[in-house]
Protein backbone atom coordinates (compact mmCIF):
# COMPACT_ATOMS: atom_id res chain seq x y z
CA UNK A 1 0.00 0.00 0.00
CA UNK A 2 2.71 2.41 0.50
CA UNK A 3 3.26 4.47 -2.60
CA UNK A 4 6.91 4.88 -3.81
CA UNK A 5 6.23 7.41 -5.97
CA UNK A 6 4.54 9.38 -3.67
CA UNK A 7 7.74 9.86 -1.07
CA UNK A 8 9.69 10.89 -4.46
CA UNK A 9 11.57 14.45 -3.90
CA UNK A 10 10.54 14.75 -7.58
CA UNK A 11 6.79 14.66 -7.50
CA UNK A 12 6.72 16.92 -4.20
CA UNK A 13 8.57 19.46 -6.76
CA UNK A 14 6.41 18.92 -9.48
CA UNK A 15 3.21 19.27 -7.71
CA UNK A 16 5.06 22.50 -6.07
CA UNK A 17 5.45 24.08 -9.79
CA UNK A 18 2.22 23.50 -10.81
CA UNK A 19 0.97 25.05 -7.91
CA UNK A 20 3.05 28.25 -8.00
CA UNK A 21 2.08 28.30 -12.22
CA UNK A 22 -1.71 28.06 -11.21
CA UNK A 23 -1.03 30.89 -8.37
CA UNK A 24 0.33 33.03 -11.34
CA UNK A 25 -2.17 32.48 -13.55
CA UNK A 26 -4.57 33.82 -10.99
CA UNK A 27 -2.59 36.88 -10.35
CA UNK A 28 -2.90 37.90 -13.85
CA UNK A 29 -6.28 37.30 -14.44
CA UNK A 30 -7.00 39.11 -11.32
CA UNK A 31 -4.99 42.15 -12.84
CA UNK A 32 -6.60 41.27 -16.38
CA UNK A 33 -10.05 41.29 -15.02
CA UNK A 34 -9.60 44.72 -13.32
CA UNK A 35 -8.27 46.15 -16.57
CA UNK A 36 -11.34 44.80 -18.60
CA UNK A 37 -13.91 46.46 -15.99
CA UNK A 38 -12.27 49.69 -16.58
CA UNK A 39 -12.44 49.36 -20.09
CA UNK A 40 -15.93 48.21 -20.29
CA UNK A 41 -17.23 50.03 -17.30
CA UNK A 42 -19.64 52.60 -18.63
CA UNK A 43 -18.36 56.64 -18.99
CA UNK A 44 -20.08 59.68 -17.83
CA UNK A 45 -18.67 62.61 -19.49
CA UNK A 46 -17.39 65.53 -16.85
CA UNK A 47 -17.21 69.48 -17.88
CA UNK A 48 -17.10 72.17 -15.76
CA UNK A 49 -16.84 69.95 -12.48
CA UNK A 50 -20.01 68.31 -13.14
CA UNK A 51 -21.34 65.27 -14.46
CA UNK A 52 -23.33 65.53 -18.21
CA UNK A 53 -25.72 62.89 -17.97
CA UNK A 54 -26.52 60.50 -21.45
CA UNK A 55 -29.13 61.93 -23.42
CA UNK A 56 -32.74 60.63 -22.25
CA UNK A 57 -35.00 58.58 -25.03
CA UNK A 58 -38.57 57.89 -25.46
CA UNK A 59 -40.39 56.28 -21.86
CA UNK A 60 -37.09 55.53 -20.00
CA UNK A 61 -37.26 59.29 -18.72
CA UNK A 62 -38.42 58.41 -15.11
CA UNK A 63 -35.91 55.31 -14.71
CA UNK A 64 -33.16 57.66 -15.56
CA UNK A 65 -31.76 58.82 -11.72
CA UNK A 66 -28.21 60.92 -11.41
CA UNK A 67 -27.34 59.51 -8.19
CA UNK A 68 -27.86 55.79 -9.18
CA UNK A 69 -25.68 57.15 -12.29
CA UNK A 70 -22.82 58.37 -10.46
CA UNK A 71 -22.38 55.81 -7.61
CA UNK A 72 -22.40 52.76 -10.16
CA UNK A 73 -19.81 55.05 -12.13
CA UNK A 74 -17.73 55.60 -8.86
CA UNK A 75 -17.85 51.68 -7.50
CA UNK A 76 -17.08 50.29 -11.18
CA UNK A 77 -13.70 52.55 -11.08
CA UNK A 78 -13.06 51.57 -7.20
CA UNK A 79 -13.68 47.93 -8.26
CA UNK A 80 -11.68 47.70 -11.30
CA UNK A 81 -8.80 50.25 -9.14
CA UNK A 82 -8.92 47.69 -6.72
CA UNK A 83 -8.44 44.94 -8.76
CA UNK A 84 -5.60 46.60 -10.93
CA UNK A 85 -3.52 47.78 -8.07
CA UNK A 86 -4.28 44.44 -6.32
CA UNK A 87 -3.33 42.54 -8.93
CA UNK A 88 0.15 44.99 -9.76
CA UNK A 89 0.97 44.49 -6.41
CA UNK A 90 0.63 40.61 -6.23
CA UNK A 91 2.26 40.12 -9.43
CA UNK A 92 5.64 42.37 -8.11
CA UNK A 93 5.55 40.05 -4.86
CA UNK A 94 5.57 36.95 -6.97
CA UNK A 95 7.74 37.80 -9.44
CA UNK A 96 10.25 39.81 -6.97
CA UNK A 97 13.04 37.99 -7.81
CA UNK A 98 13.01 38.22 -11.50
CA UNK A 99 12.29 41.86 -11.05
CA UNK A 100 15.42 42.52 -8.85
CA UNK A 101 17.65 40.49 -10.90
CA UNK A 102 16.26 42.77 -13.94
CA UNK A 103 16.33 46.39 -12.04
CA UNK A 104 19.80 45.27 -10.61
CA UNK A 105 21.47 44.66 -14.37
Amino acid sequence: MNNPSANNPRNARSGSKAREKRLALCLWAIFAVGLLVEMWAPRLKIENNAFVMPPINNAQAAALRPDVLVRRERWMQAFSGILTLGGAMALGVYYRRTLVVALRG
